[in-house]
């Protein structure tokens, strides 16, 4: 340098945002390094400039909006908008310039950073933020080159404050002679004199910002969405791309924002969100139940909105339909309850609404036939027209009771076969001579499902779950992990089995992303997994299951769809091996399990009872031969404790040999077996030794369970679906940990074992309950891809049924549909279906079939009574619109346990009845119910859930109101107690409503033609009189002719 003062220019490129640093620096005589940086911001965003714009004029209904983004060709832009309302809130869903200017600072590694002034708005709009150029942060040469990033090799003289701190055993140095512990950085208290380690700190008012948002209560009291637009396009060659967007159905203003990029300018964000408003000028809003029973007659809520600047006239229209019937109420408001005066065709009501007003219309209607109907509903004026149509499914009246019967059609002994399969409904439900009916009229439902493989339909419904397996609800932590893992098994077996189809797999992948989001909220800090997501000690047995199926997910050739954290795999596996004892065995955290096959205790068929944790061991045994390849520390103390567990296992081998029930037995020697332990073949031999045979099939249970029942008419063997087994969810589990042994050790005897568990089917892709269900699955899968049974399949089922003239359908499986169910509708279903099968291979048929009956003798006993059960209704408010229901129950099967497993309560409430979830949270977080620890509603449904259920009795009551206006209610509706791990302990009863079964539809207020109703609206009609309409004439007449003389 000649002068003392340099310029000179620096080209900038994106690759130098978020911020960049100048290092300078020049060797002093006695080679001393002279050192300085200068930090300043580079803005890498702003060069990809594109164009947003909302075009609402081109639709002047306001129905649908043009989109307009114009940029650089084969840019890919993204678009979403948020209601106002929340946006100004400013809840962390923004996504701003300013924001992603923060987010990117933070990636740099460097120690030094820029000074920047940061704009926060009170109305809620976006944040600004400036960066202005910062010089370094050391306090000498070494420390400059230090927070600059590099790393020096000279032998040159640098300068550096010496340092009386050791770092390796985490102290730090102050900028004077004094250390301190890194934990005490920004720990708000100054530690040093200088208060060095409180720098590079966030802000306080920062920090105080973040806790308000995340614990503030401000809740928006809407019952509808806040998202709009997410979009997602390539701008095409010609530098814009046009769409088209429905307006949502809610009169608000929305925020919208984007973001694009490409691989010429980047990264960039729209700078300013843009303000639209849906608000249209003519609507109409539906509102009307989703589910409802046969004959209950509906007021259809119809809310019709005018934001024009003047009165307008609209007319409502029911469309017609053979579906429904319109209800008409007579003069002053007369109707009867049970059978009111009803019609066909389309139904007409005109209404006048004010500028800036909405009216309210009821337009009751009644179904004539069950299963789903739609309803529309046309609105016209002057300027608009508005179509909604609602769907409605209509159920049977009375209590429903389900039969399944499942046969598999094994081909490989012969190429023809036949089978007859009786519904166990008669054609008519009267009985002669008596009161009570068989079951309802109209209710005699079934469905017969063909599918070419022994593990059963993939994918029945997408996703799988417990509701759709199981008819059981999903509202714990183990019954999400089941919907996780049924998927998950699903998938991996079509993909094992090479029919992977990519939509399938799209879809799949997006549930199961769904279900583990959702399972991470039941993870505590510690990595153990809870029962429930409140008031819930974590679970040692739920904690194995969920790592191991975890582990099973996780897939390096799925990862971009599906990935596992391993950390959440790790803390917990950390967690369950906290939980072993020193002599091997694993203990729960609580006394009581909530799955009673995991109870410490053992019963032998000698008599006592002793506490050994021999299941539940053998269950985390399971999990931690599967997770056996976890590297690091987790690693090696899964090693010991598998070492600690196979052996206390091999110990207690004999004591799970005389357990009366061979469960344990079953458990342990598949543990045992995965382990590789020595003695896993007196295991196996000694579960042979428990094996039950039973008409050609294998199986393990607590007690003989009965081969298919077949009664004999016409020398013809018609087989009859079977009932709830005494230990049917312990039986099932045990046989097919039964048949993964075999599996494992590729033992003959399969396909009896096979055979056996496709028999005990109680729905068409599950058994019994969720843990039962999930093995028996495994097992299945792992038989069927060993034997491989499916690579000749060829096989022609055709079905007849009888008692409907003209039902024979013919189905043909192979390689193309071998894992997809085939399924028909039987409607009026009695009498028998006669199935037939030619061909080679292995097909499964399952009749399904449904009544409903209205007596209490003729519902489904439980095998042994469990649970006793009272409830009782208690009616309010104008004609019954609350009703408060108390439920008492207790468990009585004391012989068997002191108490149950986790029981749930269901119970079905009426038809346009609901009940807030904030209120049953809050009743479940009060602890006024003993044992209660979760409440969930479904339409039409609570569900209770208890971690136990004693010889005491816990009693509960909760209110409902209606919502909707419905008359002549079901008189009857189910409730159900059962422990849900062992459902065959249950009881239900019919809880009566006979208050709401008298109301009419004017009681309810449910149509516009009631006079004493807050909505009214209703005209008689001019009535045709001979002698008005004469009279009418003359005058008429006369005035004509007085005009004329008058002229």
């Amino acid at each position: 340098m000649t002068s003392s003062i340099k310029t000179f220019a620096i080209s900038l490129s994106p690759e130098m945002a978020p911020t960049s640093t100048v290092v300078i620096y020049n060797v002093a005589r006695e080679g001393e390094v002279v050192v300085d940086s200068l930090t300043f911001p580079v803005d890498g965003i702003s060069r990809n400039n594109f164009t947003v714009v909302l075009n609402n004029k081109k639709d002047k209904t306001g129905e649908t909006v043009e989109v307009v983004v114009v940029g650089r060709p084969a840019s890919y832009v993204g678009l979403s908008a948020l209601d106002k309302t929340l946006f100004d809130m400013k809840g962390g869903n923004e996504f701003g310039h300013a924001e992603v200017l923060t987010k990117m600072s933070l990636f740099d590694e460097g120690m030094n950073g820029t000074l920047s002034r940061l704009w926060q708005s009170k109305e809620g709009n976006l944040e600004n933020v400036v960066h202005y150029p910062a010089a370094t942060y050391g306090i000498d040469a070494y420390t400059t080159l230090q927070y600059a990033g590099l790393i020096v090799f000279t032998d040159a003289n640098i300068t550096r404050r010496l340092e009386f701190c050791n770092q390796s055993l985490g102290y730090l140095s102050c900028l004077e002679e004094k250390c301190y512990r890194f934990d005490q950085h920004c720990d708000g208290y100054k530690d040093c004199n200088d208060g060095s380690d409180e720098t590079g700190c966030p802000a306080k008012d920062d920090i105080r910002l973040k806790e308000f948002k995340m614990n503030r209560i401000k809740r928006i009291q809407r019952l509808y969405d806040n998202a709009w637009l997410w979009h997602d396009i390539n701008i095409g060659p010609l530098g814009y791309y046009i769409f088209n967007v429905p307006v949502p159905e809610i009169p608000t203003r929305w925020m919208v924002s984007s973001f694009g990029m490409n691989n010429v300018d980047g990264f960039g964000i729209q700078d300013k969100t843009i303000e639209f408003s849906s608000v249209k000028p003519f609507y109409m809003n539906v509102e009307m139940p989703t589910k409802s029973m046969q004959g209950e007659q509906i007021g259809i809520r119809i809310s019709v909105f005018n934001y024009m600047l003047y009165e307008i006239e609209a007319l409502i229209v029911v469309a017609d339909s053979p579906d429904y019937k319109f209800v008409h109420v007579e003069s002053f408001g007369k109707v009867e309850s049970y059978n009111p005066r009803t019609s066909f065709g389309e139904h007409q009501h005109l209404v006048f609404i004010k500028p800036g007003k909405a009216v309210v219309v009821y337009m009751p209607i009644v179904p004539t036939r069950l299963g789903d109907i739609d309803v529309t509903i046309m609105t016209k004026s002057q300027v608009a027209k508005d179509v909604v149509t609602r769907r409605v499914h209509v159920e049977a009246d009375g209590i429903p009771q389900y039969r399944h019967t499942t046969v598999q059609l094994d081909l490989s002994q012969g190429a023809y076969l036949i089978k007859y399969l009786d519904t166990n409904i008669t054609e008519t439900p009267i009985v002669p001579y008596r009161l009570d009916r068989l079951y309802m009229f109209g209710s005699n439902q079934a469905q017969i499902s063909v599918v070419g493989d022994v593990t059963g339909p993939a994918f029945a419904t997408m996703p799988v779950n417990a509701s759709t397996l199981l008819r059981k609800p999903s509202w714990c932590g183990e019954q999400n992990m089941f919907n996780f893992a049924a998927n998950l098994y699903t998938l991996l077996y079509l993909r094992l089995t090479g029919q992977r189809q990519p939509d399938i797999e799209k879809q799949a992948f997006k549930h199961l992303n769904i279900g583990y989001q959702r399972q991470l909220s039941y993870q505590q800090k510690d990595g153990s997994f809870t029962p429930f997501r409140w008031n819930s000690k974590p679970s040692v047995w739920l904690t194995a299951f969920c790592a191991r199926i975890f582990h099973k997910a996780t897939f390096q050739e799925w990862e971009n769809f599906l990935f596992i954290d391993p950390d959440v795999i790790s803390r917990a596996v950390n967690w369950l091996l906290d939980h072993q004892l020193p002599n091997g065995a694993f203990y729960e955290t609580t006394f009581e399990p909530l799955d009673r096959k995991m109870s410490p205790t053992v019963e032998s068929r000698y008599g006592g009872v002793r506490y050994h944790n021999i299941s539940l061991t053998a269950h985390v045994l399971i999990t931690l031969s599967e997770l056996k390849d976890l590297r690091g520390d987790v690693g090696s103390r899964i090693s010991t404790a598998r070492r600690q567990a196979q052996s206390y296992l091999e110990r207690m081998l004999k004591v799970a040999k005389d357990s009366e029930d061979p469960y344990a037995l079953a458990i342990t020697t598949y543990a045992l077996t995965l382990a590789n332990s020595p003695e896993a073949n007196e295991a196996l031999n000694y579960l042979d030794s428990h094996m039950r045979e039973e008409s050609g099939m294998r199986y393990w249970a607590r007690e003989r369970v009965r081969g298919p029942t077949t009664k004999i008419e016409n020398t013809r063997p018609y087989l009859i679906p079977r009932l709830p087994h005494k230990y049917d969810a312990s039986n099932i589990e045990a046989t097919a940990y039964g048949l993964l042994v075999h599996v494992e050790r590729n033992a003959v005897i399969q396909r009896e074992i096979v055979e056996w568990l496709n028999s005990q089917r109680l729905t068409y892709g599950g058994w019994a309950s969720t843990q039962d269900s999930i093995v028996a699955m495994q097992a299945l899968i792992e038989h069927a891809i060993q034997s491989r049974v499916r690579d000749v399949i060829d096989v022609t089922v055709t079905i007849e049924v009888p008692s409907v003239p003209g039902f024979i359908k013919q189905i043909h499986i192979g390689d193309e549909n071998l894992s997809k169910q085939q399924q028909f509708e039987i409607s009026n279903a009695w009498g028998v279906v006669l199935v037939r099968a030619q061909g080679s291979g292995i097909a499964l048929v399952q009749l399904s079939v449904q009544y409903n009956v209205d007596w209490p003798h003729l519902q489904t006993p439980p095998p042994v009574k469990a649970f006793d059960l009272k409830v009782r209704g208690y009616y309010f408010g104008r004609n019954s619109s609350h009703i408060e229901i108390s439920s008492c129950q207790r468990w009585t099967l004391l012989e068997e346990s002191p108490r149950s497993g986790m029981a749930v309560l269901e119970v079905n409430i009426p038809t346009g009845y609901v009940v807030q979830q904030q209120t049953l949270d809050s009743y479940v977080r009060s602890r006024k119910v003993r044992n209660l620890r979760e409440a969930r509603y479904d339409e039409r449904r609570v569900s209770f859930y208890f971690n136990y259920l004693d010889q005491d009795l816990t009693c509960l009551s909760f209110t409902i109101q209606r919502w909707y206006p419905v008359a002549n209610m079901s008189r009857w509706l189910p409730v159900r107690v059962y422990d849900y791990y062992a459902p065959e302990r249950f009881n239900e009863t019919m809880f009566d409503v006979y208050n709401l079964f008298v109301l009419s539809i004017c009681e309810v207020c449910g149509s516009y033609q009631c006079p004493y109703c807050p909505v009214f609206s209703w005209s008689c009609g001019i009535s045709s009189n001979p002698l008005l309409l004469f009279v009418t004439c003359l005058i008429a007449i006369y005035s004509i002719f007085t005009r004329n003389f008058t002229v």
